[in-house]
Protein backbone atom coordinates (compact mmCIF):
# COMPACT_ATOMS: atom_id res chain seq x y z
CA UNK A 1 0.00 0.00 0.00
CA UNK A 2 1.46 3.30 -1.26
CA UNK A 3 0.45 6.19 1.62
CA UNK A 4 -1.86 8.11 -1.04
CA UNK A 5 -3.33 4.73 -2.18
CA UNK A 6 -6.53 4.85 0.60
CA UNK A 7 -6.96 8.81 -1.05
CA UNK A 8 -7.39 7.98 -4.27
CA UNK A 9 -10.27 4.91 -3.26
CA UNK A 10 -11.84 7.25 -1.02
CA UNK A 11 -11.92 9.73 -4.49
CA UNK A 12 -13.31 7.39 -6.13
CA UNK A 13 -16.39 6.00 -3.47
CA UNK A 14 -16.70 9.69 -2.46
CA UNK A 15 -15.75 12.11 -4.66
CA UNK A 16 -17.73 15.13 -3.11
CA UNK A 17 -16.61 14.70 0.25
CA UNK A 18 -14.77 17.06 2.38
CA UNK A 19 -11.59 15.89 2.57
CA UNK A 20 -9.90 19.10 4.10
CA UNK A 21 -10.73 22.37 5.56
CA UNK A 22 -8.71 25.74 6.96
CA UNK A 23 -11.05 28.31 7.54
CA UNK A 24 -12.91 29.64 4.37
CA UNK A 25 -10.38 27.19 2.35
CA UNK A 26 -12.25 23.91 1.83
CA UNK A 27 -11.55 20.54 -0.46
CA UNK A 28 -13.30 17.35 -1.68
CA UNK A 29 -11.68 14.06 -1.86
CA UNK A 30 -12.07 14.31 -6.03
CA UNK A 31 -10.73 18.08 -5.90
CA UNK A 32 -7.60 16.47 -3.87
CA UNK A 33 -6.86 13.95 -6.42
CA UNK A 34 -7.16 16.16 -9.26
CA UNK A 35 -4.39 18.85 -7.87
CA UNK A 36 -2.26 15.83 -6.83
CA UNK A 37 -2.49 14.22 -10.13
CA UNK A 38 -1.86 17.89 -12.24
CA UNK A 39 1.01 19.30 -9.83
CA UNK A 40 2.43 15.17 -9.70
CA UNK A 41 2.79 14.87 -13.63
CA UNK A 42 4.22 17.92 -14.00
CA UNK A 43 6.69 17.26 -11.01
CA UNK A 44 7.55 13.80 -12.90
CA UNK A 45 8.80 15.03 -15.71
CA UNK A 46 10.58 17.88 -14.78
CA UNK A 47 12.94 15.75 -11.95
CA UNK A 48 14.35 12.27 -11.81
CA UNK A 49 12.71 9.28 -9.46
CA UNK A 50 14.24 9.78 -5.94
CA UNK A 51 14.89 13.53 -6.13
CA UNK A 52 14.54 15.28 -2.87
CA UNK A 53 12.05 18.40 -2.93
CA UNK A 54 12.09 20.71 0.27
CA UNK A 55 8.21 21.71 0.93
CA UNK A 56 7.74 24.94 2.84
CA UNK A 57 3.72 26.54 2.45
CA UNK A 58 2.02 28.01 5.07
CA UNK A 59 -1.07 26.88 4.23
CA UNK A 60 -1.35 23.38 5.63
CA UNK A 61 -3.61 21.79 2.78
CA UNK A 62 -1.18 23.03 -0.18
CA UNK A 63 1.33 21.55 2.25
CA UNK A 64 -0.58 18.35 2.04
CA UNK A 65 -1.32 18.70 -1.80
CA UNK A 66 2.38 18.96 -2.82
CA UNK A 67 3.43 16.71 -0.24
CA UNK A 68 0.85 13.60 -1.98
CA UNK A 69 2.08 15.09 -5.18
CA UNK A 70 5.49 14.46 -4.72
CA UNK A 71 5.36 10.87 -3.30
CA UNK A 72 2.67 10.34 -6.56
CA UNK A 73 5.61 11.63 -8.78
CA UNK A 74 8.21 9.44 -7.33
CA UNK A 75 10.13 12.08 -5.32
CA UNK A 76 11.14 12.09 -1.67
CA UNK A 77 9.92 15.47 0.43
CA UNK A 78 11.41 17.49 3.18
CA UNK A 79 8.70 19.35 4.95
CA UNK A 80 9.98 22.36 6.88
CA UNK A 81 8.32 24.92 9.01
CA UNK A 82 7.32 28.39 7.18
CA UNK A 83 9.51 30.18 9.64
CA UNK A 84 12.77 28.67 9.47
CA UNK A 85 15.71 30.73 9.46
CA UNK A 86 17.02 31.46 6.07
CA UNK A 87 20.41 29.97 7.33
CA UNK A 88 18.79 27.01 8.78
CA UNK A 89 17.55 26.12 5.31
CA UNK A 90 20.66 27.10 3.81
CA UNK A 91 22.09 24.26 5.99
CA UNK A 92 19.53 21.72 5.29
CA UNK A 93 19.50 22.65 1.55
CA UNK A 94 23.39 22.06 1.53
CA UNK A 95 23.21 18.71 3.64
CA UNK A 96 20.29 17.13 0.82
CA UNK A 97 21.22 18.66 -2.26
CA UNK A 98 17.00 18.97 -3.58
CA UNK A 99 16.11 19.04 -6.86
CA UNK A 100 13.86 22.57 -5.86
CA UNK A 101 11.91 24.05 -3.13
CA UNK A 102 8.31 24.02 -3.41
CA UNK A 103 7.52 27.51 -1.13
CA UNK A 104 4.23 29.77 -1.67
CA UNK A 105 6.23 31.52 -4.86
CA UNK A 106 6.49 28.17 -6.12
CA UNK A 107 4.98 28.23 -10.13
CA UNK A 108 3.61 25.44 -11.57
CA UNK A 109 2.94 27.20 -14.67
CA UNK A 110 6.19 27.86 -15.29
CA UNK A 111 7.51 24.17 -14.63
CA UNK A 112 4.62 23.06 -16.40
CA UNK A 113 6.24 25.15 -19.94
CA UNK A 114 9.41 23.20 -18.92
CA UNK A 115 7.66 19.95 -18.67
CA UNK A 116 6.26 20.70 -22.07
CA UNK A 117 9.74 21.50 -23.58
CA UNK A 118 11.40 18.91 -21.40
CA UNK A 119 8.67 16.02 -22.69
CA UNK A 120 8.39 17.27 -26.70
CA UNK A 121 5.07 16.27 -26.59
CA UNK A 122 1.82 18.70 -27.64
CA UNK A 123 -0.47 16.41 -25.68
CA UNK A 124 1.14 16.83 -22.24
CA UNK A 125 -2.29 18.27 -20.58
CA UNK A 126 -4.54 16.07 -22.00
CA UNK A 127 -6.66 13.61 -19.76
CA UNK A 128 -4.60 10.28 -19.54
CA UNK A 129 -1.63 11.60 -21.59
CA UNK A 130 0.71 10.85 -19.02
CA UNK A 131 1.87 7.59 -17.29
CA UNK A 132 3.75 7.93 -14.12
CA UNK A 133 6.71 5.92 -13.42
CA UNK A 134 5.94 2.97 -11.09
CA UNK A 135 6.25 3.73 -7.22
CA UNK A 136 6.31 0.46 -5.15
CA UNK A 137 6.02 0.87 -1.66
CA UNK A 138 9.53 0.02 -0.79
CA UNK A 139 10.12 3.85 -2.44
CA UNK A 140 11.24 6.42 -0.21
CA UNK A 141 8.45 9.58 -0.20
CA UNK A 142 9.90 11.50 2.72
CA UNK A 143 12.76 12.82 4.71
CA UNK A 144 11.74 13.74 8.30
CA UNK A 145 13.68 16.23 9.93
CA UNK A 146 15.04 15.26 13.26
CA UNK A 147 17.29 17.35 15.85
CA UNK A 148 17.19 14.46 18.62
CA UNK A 149 18.90 15.33 21.30
CA UNK A 150 21.81 17.00 19.32
CA UNK A 151 20.38 19.98 18.23
CA UNK A 152 21.44 19.63 14.98
CA UNK A 153 19.06 18.66 12.23
CA UNK A 154 19.20 15.35 10.56
CA UNK A 155 16.86 13.30 8.00
CA UNK A 156 15.14 10.18 8.92
CA UNK A 157 14.23 8.52 5.54
CA UNK A 158 10.78 6.74 5.36
CA UNK A 159 9.14 4.03 2.68
CA UNK A 160 5.96 3.98 2.53
CA UNK A 161 5.18 0.48 4.00
CA UNK A 162 6.79 1.97 7.19
CA UNK A 163 3.74 4.57 7.43
CA UNK A 164 1.03 2.24 5.69
CA UNK A 165 1.88 -1.04 7.54
CA UNK A 166 0.33 0.44 10.70
CA UNK A 167 -2.84 2.35 9.33
CA UNK A 168 -4.98 -0.54 10.26
CA UNK A 169 -3.77 -0.52 14.01
CA UNK A 170 -3.78 3.48 14.24
CA UNK A 171 -7.64 3.34 12.97
CA UNK A 172 -8.60 0.46 15.99
CA UNK A 173 -6.38 1.50 18.59
CA UNK A 174 -6.76 5.84 18.34
CA UNK A 175 -10.65 4.90 17.80
CA UNK A 176 -10.37 6.95 14.23
CA UNK A 177 -12.67 5.80 11.34
CA UNK A 178 -14.10 7.55 8.12
CA UNK A 179 -16.84 8.71 9.96
CA UNK A 180 -14.19 11.00 12.14
CA UNK A 181 -13.04 15.04 11.64
CA UNK A 182 -9.81 15.38 12.75
CA UNK A 183 -8.44 18.80 14.79
CA UNK A 184 -4.95 19.69 13.96
CA UNK A 185 -3.03 22.49 15.61
CA UNK A 186 0.68 23.02 14.34
CA UNK A 187 3.36 22.71 11.30
CA UNK A 188 3.34 19.63 9.49
CA UNK A 189 6.56 19.69 9.31
CA UNK A 190 6.14 17.84 12.66
CA UNK A 191 5.56 14.04 11.82
CA UNK A 192 3.29 13.03 14.53
CA UNK A 193 1.13 16.01 12.61
CA UNK A 194 1.99 14.73 9.28
CA UNK A 195 1.18 11.31 9.95
CA UNK A 196 -1.95 11.72 11.72
CA UNK A 197 -2.96 13.87 8.52
CA UNK A 198 -1.88 11.26 5.86
CA UNK A 199 -3.97 8.62 7.86
CA UNK A 200 -7.19 10.09 8.45
CA UNK A 201 -7.38 10.83 4.87
CA UNK A 202 -6.61 6.64 3.73
CA UNK A 203 -9.20 6.68 5.96
CA UNK A 204 -11.41 8.52 4.31
CA UNK A 205 -12.53 11.34 7.27
CA UNK A 206 -11.52 15.17 7.10
CA UNK A 207 -9.21 17.22 8.41
CA UNK A 208 -9.87 20.60 10.09
CA UNK A 209 -6.67 22.76 10.31
CA UNK A 210 -6.53 25.33 13.08
CA UNK A 211 -5.57 29.02 11.61
CA UNK A 212 -4.54 30.37 15.37
CA UNK A 213 -1.82 29.47 17.52
CA UNK A 214 -4.64 30.43 20.40
CA UNK A 215 -6.69 28.23 22.38
CA UNK A 216 -9.62 30.05 22.70
CA UNK A 217 -9.96 30.36 18.58
CA UNK A 218 -9.61 26.22 19.05
CA UNK A 219 -12.50 25.55 20.95
CA UNK A 220 -14.59 27.87 18.42
CA UNK A 221 -13.55 25.63 15.60
CA UNK A 222 -14.17 22.44 16.95
CA UNK A 223 -17.83 23.45 17.57
CA UNK A 224 -18.20 24.96 14.35
CA UNK A 225 -16.36 22.02 12.72
CA UNK A 226 -17.92 19.21 14.72
CA UNK A 227 -15.13 17.82 15.18
CA UNK A 228 -14.89 14.42 16.64
CA UNK A 229 -11.39 13.78 16.80
CA UNK A 230 -8.29 15.66 18.17
CA UNK A 231 -4.29 15.30 18.04
CA UNK A 232 -2.39 17.28 20.14
CA UNK A 233 0.83 17.50 22.21
CA UNK A 234 0.12 17.29 25.55
CA UNK A 235 1.77 21.23 26.34
CA UNK A 236 -1.00 22.11 23.58
CA UNK A 237 -3.87 20.09 25.61
CA UNK A 238 -3.03 22.13 29.06
CA UNK A 239 -2.91 24.82 27.08
CA UNK A 240 -6.40 24.27 25.65
CA UNK A 241 -7.96 23.07 28.66
CA UNK A 242 -7.27 25.99 30.34
CA UNK A 243 -9.49 27.96 28.47
CA UNK A 244 -12.39 25.03 28.11
CA UNK A 245 -14.49 25.75 30.55
CA UNK A 246 -17.83 23.47 29.49
CA UNK A 247 -17.40 19.76 28.38
CA UNK A 248 -18.02 18.92 24.55
CA UNK A 249 -19.53 15.82 23.96
CA UNK A 250 -18.99 15.11 20.33
CA UNK A 251 -15.45 14.24 20.50
CA UNK A 252 -14.60 10.71 20.62
CA UNK A 253 -11.16 10.28 20.01
CA UNK A 254 -8.20 12.19 21.86
CA UNK A 255 -4.71 11.21 21.09
CA UNK A 256 -1.66 12.27 21.81
CA UNK A 257 2.42 11.89 21.85
CA UNK A 258 5.23 13.61 21.99
CA UNK A 259 5.85 13.40 25.63
CA UNK A 260 3.97 11.93 28.56
CA UNK A 261 0.65 13.22 29.78
CA UNK A 262 -0.08 13.73 33.42
CA UNK A 263 -2.41 12.54 35.64
CA UNK A 264 -3.84 15.94 36.09
CA UNK A 265 -4.37 16.81 32.54
CA UNK A 266 -6.16 13.34 31.91
CA UNK A 267 -8.27 13.92 34.75
CA UNK A 268 -9.34 17.32 33.26
CA UNK A 269 -9.29 15.67 29.58
CA UNK A 270 -11.48 12.83 30.81
CA UNK A 271 -14.36 15.55 32.59
CA UNK A 272 -14.09 18.04 29.40
CA UNK A 273 -14.75 15.03 26.87
CA UNK A 274 -16.90 12.39 28.76
CA UNK A 275 -17.86 10.69 25.54
CA UNK A 276 -13.82 10.17 24.52
CA UNK A 277 -11.33 7.47 24.43
CA UNK A 278 -7.93 9.25 25.49
CA UNK A 279 -5.07 7.38 23.79
CA UNK A 280 -1.24 8.51 24.16
CA UNK A 281 2.03 6.65 21.67
CA UNK A 282 5.33 6.27 22.29
CA UNK A 283 7.28 6.80 18.94
CA UNK A 284 10.48 7.85 17.29
CA UNK A 285 11.36 9.38 13.77
CA UNK A 286 13.33 6.58 13.35
CA UNK A 287 11.34 3.43 14.91
CA UNK A 288 7.55 4.58 13.73
CA UNK A 289 4.85 3.80 16.93
CA UNK A 290 6.51 1.50 19.64
CA UNK A 291 3.79 1.57 22.29
CA UNK A 292 0.54 3.18 23.37
CA UNK A 293 -1.71 3.58 26.34
CA UNK A 294 -5.73 3.62 26.24
CA UNK A 295 -6.34 6.11 29.98
CA UNK A 296 -9.97 4.21 29.85
CA UNK A 297 -8.49 0.77 30.39
CA UNK A 298 -6.25 -0.09 32.96
CA UNK A 299 -3.19 1.49 32.50
CA UNK A 300 0.05 2.36 34.57
CA UNK A 301 0.46 6.04 34.78
CA UNK A 302 4.33 6.42 34.77
CA UNK A 303 4.65 4.21 31.56
CA UNK A 304 4.62 4.26 28.06
CA UNK A 305 2.20 1.35 27.94
CA UNK A 306 2.22 -2.04 25.76
CA UNK A 307 3.38 -2.56 22.54
CA UNK A 308 1.83 -1.36 19.25
CA UNK A 309 0.65 -3.97 17.18
CA UNK A 310 3.72 -6.50 15.58
CA UNK A 311 6.53 -4.31 17.74
CA UNK A 312 8.76 -6.16 19.60
CA UNK A 313 10.86 -4.23 22.30
CA UNK A 314 13.31 -5.55 24.75
CA UNK A 315 15.91 -4.02 27.39
CA UNK A 316 19.90 -4.50 26.27
CA UNK A 317 22.29 -2.50 28.57
CA UNK A 318 19.45 -0.32 29.84
CA UNK A 319 18.66 0.84 26.47
CA UNK A 320 15.56 -0.32 24.69
CA UNK A 321 15.67 -2.31 21.77
CA UNK A 322 13.00 -1.78 19.16
CA UNK A 323 12.09 -4.22 15.97
CA UNK A 324 9.18 -3.57 13.80
CA UNK A 325 7.61 -3.11 10.36
CA UNK A 326 7.30 0.77 10.83
CA UNK A 327 11.34 1.27 11.67
CA UNK A 328 13.10 3.68 8.81
CA UNK A 329 14.86 1.51 5.94
CA UNK A 330 18.16 2.60 7.31
CA UNK A 331 17.38 1.25 10.57
CA UNK A 332 16.30 -2.05 10.03
CA UNK A 333 15.67 -4.88 10.93
CA UNK A 334 16.64 -3.58 14.61
CA UNK A 335 17.24 -0.49 15.98
CA UNK A 336 17.36 1.65 19.81
CA UNK A 337 17.67 5.66 20.12
CA UNK A 338 19.47 5.29 22.94
CA UNK A 339 16.00 5.58 25.14
CA UNK A 340 16.83 3.87 28.48
CA UNK A 341 13.97 1.73 29.98
CA UNK A 342 12.68 -0.75 31.73
CA UNK A 343 9.63 -3.43 31.35
CA UNK A 344 7.25 -4.55 34.27
CA UNK A 345 6.22 -7.92 34.61
CA UNK A 346 2.96 -6.59 32.64
CA UNK A 347 5.12 -6.04 29.86
CA UNK A 348 4.61 -2.09 30.43
CA UNK A 349 7.33 0.16 28.84
CA UNK A 350 8.69 2.97 31.29
CA UNK A 351 11.09 5.16 29.70
CA UNK A 352 14.10 7.01 31.91
CA UNK A 353 15.37 9.50 29.88
CA UNK A 354 17.88 9.13 26.89
CA UNK A 355 21.42 7.81 27.37
CA UNK A 356 23.18 11.32 26.39
CA UNK A 357 21.20 13.16 28.49
CA UNK A 358 22.72 11.35 32.02
CA UNK A 359 24.37 13.45 34.27
CA UNK A 360 27.56 12.56 35.50
CA UNK A 361 28.24 14.59 38.36
CA UNK A 362 31.53 14.05 39.86
CA UNK A 363 31.61 10.26 38.45
CA UNK A 364 28.21 9.49 39.79
CA UNK A 365 25.91 8.71 36.74
CA UNK A 366 22.18 10.33 37.59
CA UNK A 367 19.35 9.97 35.31
CA UNK A 368 17.07 13.28 34.94
CA UNK A 369 13.93 11.30 35.39
CA UNK A 370 14.28 9.68 38.16
CA UNK A 371 14.29 13.51 39.83
CA UNK A 372 11.59 14.65 37.48
CA UNK A 373 9.23 11.84 38.54
CA UNK A 374 9.92 12.87 42.33
CA UNK A 375 9.77 17.07 41.53
CA UNK A 376 6.37 16.26 39.15
CA UNK A 377 4.62 14.70 42.54
CA UNK A 378 4.70 18.00 44.57
CA UNK A 379 1.32 19.18 44.53
CA UNK A 380 2.20 22.73 43.08
CA UNK A 381 4.35 21.19 40.61
CA UNK A 382 2.58 20.88 36.68
CA UNK A 383 5.91 19.90 34.75
CA UNK A 384 9.56 19.49 35.67
CA UNK A 385 12.78 19.59 33.39
CA UNK A 386 16.31 18.09 34.83
CA UNK A 387 19.49 18.60 32.86
CA UNK A 388 23.03 18.92 33.46
CA UNK A 389 24.98 22.17 33.68
CA UNK A 390 28.90 22.48 32.88
CA UNK A 391 30.73 22.74 36.46
CA UNK A 392 34.27 23.62 36.90
CA UNK A 393 34.76 20.72 39.07
CA UNK A 394 32.25 18.02 39.43
CA UNK A 395 32.41 18.24 35.61
CA UNK A 396 28.63 18.59 35.78
CA UNK A 397 25.93 19.68 38.53
CA UNK A 398 21.98 19.27 38.20
CA UNK A 399 19.59 22.21 37.43
CA UNK A 400 15.52 21.92 37.45
CA UNK A 401 13.12 24.20 35.66
CA UNK A 402 9.72 24.16 37.08
CA UNK A 403 6.52 24.34 35.54
CA UNK A 404 4.50 25.33 38.44
CA UNK A 405 0.54 25.23 38.75
CA UNK A 406 0.27 28.31 40.42
CA UNK A 407 1.99 31.14 40.86
CA UNK A 408 2.25 30.36 45.19
CA UNK A 409 5.03 28.28 44.70
CA UNK A 410 9.27 29.27 45.60
CA UNK A 411 12.26 28.40 45.06
CA UNK A 412 12.49 27.50 48.95
CA UNK A 413 9.90 25.32 48.86
CA UNK A 414 11.29 23.27 46.09
CA UNK A 415 14.92 22.94 47.73
CA UNK A 416 13.26 21.62 50.84
CA UNK A 417 11.24 19.09 49.13
CA UNK A 418 14.09 17.86 47.27
CA UNK A 419 15.71 17.65 50.69
CA UNK A 420 12.95 15.63 51.94
CA UNK A 421 12.66 13.57 49.06
CA UNK A 422 15.80 12.82 46.93
CA UNK A 423 19.18 11.51 47.63
CA UNK A 424 21.80 13.86 48.20
CA UNK A 425 23.59 13.06 44.94
CA UNK A 426 20.26 14.27 43.54
CA UNK A 427 19.91 17.25 44.83
CA UNK A 428 19.39 20.32 42.04
CA UNK A 429 22.07 22.85 42.72
CA UNK A 430 20.02 25.27 40.27
CA UNK A 431 16.52 25.39 40.33
CA UNK A 432 14.37 28.41 38.51
CA UNK A 433 10.30 28.46 38.28
CA UNK A 434 8.99 29.83 34.98
CA UNK A 435 5.67 30.39 34.19
CA UNK A 436 6.09 28.78 30.40
CA UNK A 437 7.76 27.36 28.42
CA UNK A 438 8.68 27.68 24.40
CA UNK A 439 8.19 24.15 22.42
CA UNK A 440 10.12 23.20 19.39
CA UNK A 441 7.87 21.97 16.06
CA UNK A 442 7.32 18.94 17.62
CA UNK A 443 5.68 20.01 20.95
CA UNK A 444 8.53 19.22 23.08
CA UNK A 445 10.88 21.18 24.91
CA UNK A 446 14.65 22.34 23.64
CA UNK A 447 17.01 21.40 26.10
CA UNK A 448 19.03 24.33 24.54
CA UNK A 449 16.54 26.66 25.47
CA UNK A 450 16.26 25.52 28.96
CA UNK A 451 19.84 26.31 29.51
CA UNK A 452 19.44 29.87 28.14
CA UNK A 453 16.31 30.30 30.66
CA UNK A 454 18.66 29.13 32.83
CA UNK A 455 20.89 31.61 32.76
CA UNK A 456 18.76 34.51 32.09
Amino acid sequence: MLIFSGIYKNANENPFKLCMSLENTKITYEELVKSIDEKAEILSVMYAKGAKVIIKNKNPINTLINFLACSRAGLISIPVDIKMLPITLEKITDMINPCCIIDDEFMYNDCEKQAIKKHEAKDFAKEDSFIFSGVKDTDVFLGALSSGTTGHNKVIYRDHISWTNAFKYQSEIFHISCKDTLFLVGSLCYTANLNSAIHILNEGGSIVFSKSIYPKTWINEIEKNNVSSIFMVPAHYRLFLKELKDNIYNVKSLLSCGDKLDMNTISILKERFPKAQICEYYGASELGHISYINFGEDFKIDSVGKAFPQVEFWIEDDLIWVKSPYIAPDFRPKATVGDIGRIDKAHNLYLMGRKNNTINKGGVKVLPYNIEKVLNEHPKVLKSFVFGVKHSIKGQEIAAIILPKDNELTVKEVMEYCRKNLESHCYPQKVKIVKDLKLNLSGKIDRLELIKILNT
